[in-house]
């Protein structure tokens, strides 16, 4: 796999993997060079309010979802790959519970709750992932289909969301 270009960060007031996973850390090609990322696989995904943002050197686009509704990532698999997740988490499930705090997630900063490594290639230690009032950069997914309920695209600020 190979990141496309440009800084990918998806921001949502709830994210929630069902039957997510964390599978660890990979090392994956990026334009400017290898990248360690967080790697989650899930049954779906759902997005409350979707803000998709890319910066590019020719500026930001945003790829949104109407406001109040839900978008979805399904697959057979769907694997979430992520440089930095930061938010509220709650999980049920296997492992340790979260510590109720916002807490940032990177490669080199992975809180014991979530590492519940996987024995077996069965789904053992999936759980429910949910995260508020989330921010995950230099996201990329694989082996998924996204459903943008009203989708829209603007470039601009993240502040100036547009209505309906």
């Amino acid at each position: 796999m190979r990141l496309a270009e440009g800084v990918w960060t998806l921001n949502s007031p709830r994210l929630v993997l069902l039957g997510g996973v964390f599978r660890g850390v990979v090392t994956v090609e990026s334009a400017a060079g290898p990248k360690r990322l967080l790697e989650f696989t899930a049954r779906s995904v759902e997005v409350e309010d979707l803000d998709l943002e890319v910066r590019q050197t020719i500026g930001t686009w945003h790829l949104q979802a109407a406001p109040g509704t839900t978008s979805t990532i399904v697959g057979n698999s769907v694997t979430l790959y992520a440089e930095m997740l930061v938010g509220t988490f709650t999980t049920t499930g296997q492992g340790a519970a979260p510590p109720g705090d916002r807490v940032t997630v990177t490669p080199s900063n992975i809180p014991s709750w979530l590492f519940n490594p996987v024995a077996a290639p069965s789904d053992s230690a999936s759980r429910t992932i949910t995260i508020k009032n989330a921010a995950v950069s230099q996201i990329s997914l694989t082996r998924a289909s996204l459903t943008i309920p009203r989708a829209h695209v603007r470039m601009g600020s993240p502040s100036a969301r547009p209505r309906g």
